[in-house]
């Protein structure tokens, strides 16, 4: 049946096109290898409009990226939800801040990398759909980079910036936040800091779900100097800091979740001369994460236990752009890093001594990779970008007790080396005045992550089994096409993307009937392998209209379909989701609404991969703001009211089914000034 409904719906979308082609609209970005979603400033349209984007500051990260083409959330509570691409998640994409590699400490995935940045300190989000000369590693699927804000020299005021607050019903929700700025002719400094405090939240039905609750700050301090007319030197510091985080689909919760990173950058630009860019970064990010039970009741908590973990990444970048001629550009990028992951757990039973565990042993990874895309204009009709990506890396366990630990399940050469290459091409082609058609296609592959090779007992919620990792394990790989066509003007827009990835040693879990499980009540214990070949393909369709003067409807639309080597679905695929908005401005008050749809997904596993099938969801939100303009200032109030119908619902990426909000009220105040 689910076969039946994707090529429904790839039929549908493609007969939408060609209905519309003849039709002038406006803009859609490009969402085949490569897009961004702007945080901050103007959105300018073909047609010569804007469309300020309002609040975005004030919203969470997750928020932004769930409403984003190609991206669903794994959610395990109300505060860091996983972000996954197209069915991809984990090992399988990068995510970046700045181009700066970063790994979770968490062996639950409760810390992804999304969760230590803040629209505060955003300009924008670069989301690759695959390989692709804007990416900053190996990947199956493209990734996301969390591109910092910068300050800005010989600005319009010498002091600017701006302070805000929040608050939102559900869950009794505050945030307050400000960020200022100091600007000179050759140099600038940024300041900006956030904090969120949120108790449990209510679902539909005004069902309260236990341990959602969350704290966390966060600050940002950026400089930049100008050295000489080309040359800029840069400075960066970040810090996140997370405290009683509630994770109600979890055992678990998270007492702290810490990051710190900093990073030095060199930027030299010449656009007159053929080496016109080189941007060059040095950085280190250490982060410090803790599970533990201590906030659950005791009839909850058959054993106490503490699960604390480390991550520490040093790492460089070095991007080199070439014009080679006049339409064509040769870019290099050099970048490694060294990670070092530690995670232990101590269980402390009623009776008798405590007992202590690695469950990261120790490991240690060290890569250098180098790539080189060249992009040609052949004419005013076709344009090509190709590139090539090489990896080597080492993996190691660099303690004597963390060899120890994994020569209980193991005794080969836990020291491993690999190369890998990653190749793409994508072709443009301009078929009519507002119409082209995009072919991509990629040769992927990524390295089993730290996790996957040298695990030792980590639990996953999912399925309910203890995971072992496999010094065996063998890279995965991946092809990777995208099919495309857009067609864009001053009224209305369609694009339209088919993608495949066809994997071959595709890397899952699967049963060891020799091993008892350690986590108390979980099913057994599995140990990762390779399986011979998977697939996943789907389709993403993104639709704009401007019905009237000042009044624009959006639609986005994506499924995906994944089936591994012995035709039994993959987990963790998302189905069909609609994301359907109208806005409308007048004068300075801006009114936009949301329906968003979600159907259910039948094509699950409950043997093989322990995942249970899901209902369909319909939510319905409404916005209104305004803007109060003074002689060097702005006020915005923003007044946002979500799941206006409080519906009772989860999507199918919600571990354990929890459900997500209720109804909710939210009010924004953010006051601008220069």
């Amino acid at each position: 049946m689910k076969q039946v409904n994707l090529l429904v719906t790839l039929v549908l979308s493609i007969g939408s096109f060609y209905a519309i082609s003849q039709d002038d609209s406006t803009h859609i970005e490009n969402c085949v290898l490569a897009e961004e979603v702007i945080i901050r400033g103007t959105i300018r349209k073909s047609n010569g409009q804007s469309v300020e984007k309002v609040n975005d500051v004030q919203l969470s990260v997750d928020k932004i990226l769930g409403t984003t083409c190609g991206v669903s959330l794994i959610k395990r509570g109300n505060y860091a939800q996983e972000p996954t691409v197209r069915g991809l998640n984990a090992g399988q994409i990068n995510t970046t801040i700045d181009g700066m590699q970063m790994f979770g400490a968490c062996t639950d995935r409760m810390d992804p990398i999304s969760s230590y940045v803040e629209p505060n300190n955003l300009n924008s989000i670069g989301l690759n759909l695959g390989p692709n000369d804007e990416q900053f590693g190996s990947s199956i699927g493209g990734g996301f980079n969390f591109k910092l804000l910068k300050p800005t020299m010989n600005a319009e005021k010498f002091i600017s910036g701006s302070i805000g607050t929040g608050y939102e019903t559900n869950g009794n929700a505050f945030r307050g936040l400000a960020l200022i700025q100091l600007s000179k002719k050759k140099w600038a400094l940024q300041a900006n800091s956030i904090y969120r405090k949120s108790e449990n939240y209510i679902a539909g039905n005004n069902r309260e779900i236990h341990f959602s609750q969350f704290e966390k700050w966060n600050l940002g301090v950026s400089g930049v100097v100008q050295i000489t007319q080309n040359n800029t030197l840069s400075i960066d510091y970040l810090q996140d800091n997370g405290s009683n985080i509630g994770y109600p689909a979890l055992t678990m919760d998270v007492s702290f979740a810490d990051a710190k990173i900093a990073s030095v950058s060199h930027h030299y630009k010449n656009r007159d001369r053929f080496f016109y860019e080189l941007e060059t970064k040095a950085y280190i990010n250490f982060i410090d994460h803790a599970m533990d039970d201590t906030k659950r009741p005791s009839e909850l908590v058959p054993m106490h236990m503490d699960m604390p973990g480390t991550s520490q990444t040093i790492g460089f970048y070095s991007n080199a752009s070439f014009r080679v001629a006049k339409k064509h550009f040769i870019k290099v990028k050099l970048n490694g890093y060294v990670n070092d992951l530690h995670a232990e757990m101590t269980m402390y039973p009623d009776f008798g001594a405590e007992m202590f565990m690695l469950t990261i042993p120790d490991a240690r990874r060290m890569l250098v990779g180098i790539d080189a895309s060249d992009k040609y204009y052949f004419n005013s009709k076709l344009n090509i970008v190709y590139g090539l990506r090489c990896d080597f890396s080492r993996s190691s366990i660099i303690t004597l007790t963390g060899r120890q630990t994994l020569t209980s399940i193991y005794n080969g050469e836990l020291t491993k080396v690999n190369f890998l290459t990653n190749g793409f091409a994508q072709a443009n082609y301009k078929l009519a005045k507002n119409t082209k058609a995009t072919i991509g296609v990629a040769k992927a592959a990524r390295n089993a992550t730290l996790q996957e090779t040298y695990g030792f007992y980590l639990f996953n919620r999912l399925d309910n089994y203890d995971y072992l990792g496999n010094p065996e394990i063998l890279s995965e790989n991946s092809w990777n096409l995208n099919l495309g066509a857009e067609y864009s003007g001053s009224k209305m827009g369609l694009s339209v993307q088919l993608f495949g990835y066809f994997f071959t040693n595709y890397i899952a879990g699967t049963k060891q009937i020799d091993y008892s499980a350690m986590t108390i009540d979980a099913s057994g214990v599995k140990h990762y392998v390779n399986l011979d070949n998977a697939s996943i393909i789907g389709t993403e369709i993104k639709l704009s209209c401007t019905i009237q003067k000042n009044l624009l409807f959006t639609s986005v639309n994506s499924i995906s379909y994944g089936v591994d080597d012995e035709n039994i679905a993959l987990p963790l695929i998302p189905p069909f989701k609609s994301i359907n908005s109208l806005k409308y401005n007048w004068k300075k008050i801006r009114f936009a609404m949301s329906y968003t749809t979600g159907t259910k997904q039948n094509h699950v596993d409950f043997e093989k991969y322990g995942e249970t099938s899901s209902n369909e969801f319909n939510v319905l939100d409404a916005s209104i703001g305004r803007s109060f303009d003074f002689k060097t200032s702005t006020l915005i109030l923003h007044l946002t009211a979500e799941n206006i119908f409080d519906a009772a619902y989860s999507e199918h990426l919600d571990f354990m089914s929890i459900n997500r909000q209720g109804r909710n009220f939210i009010v924004n105040l953010t006051y601008n000034f220069n």
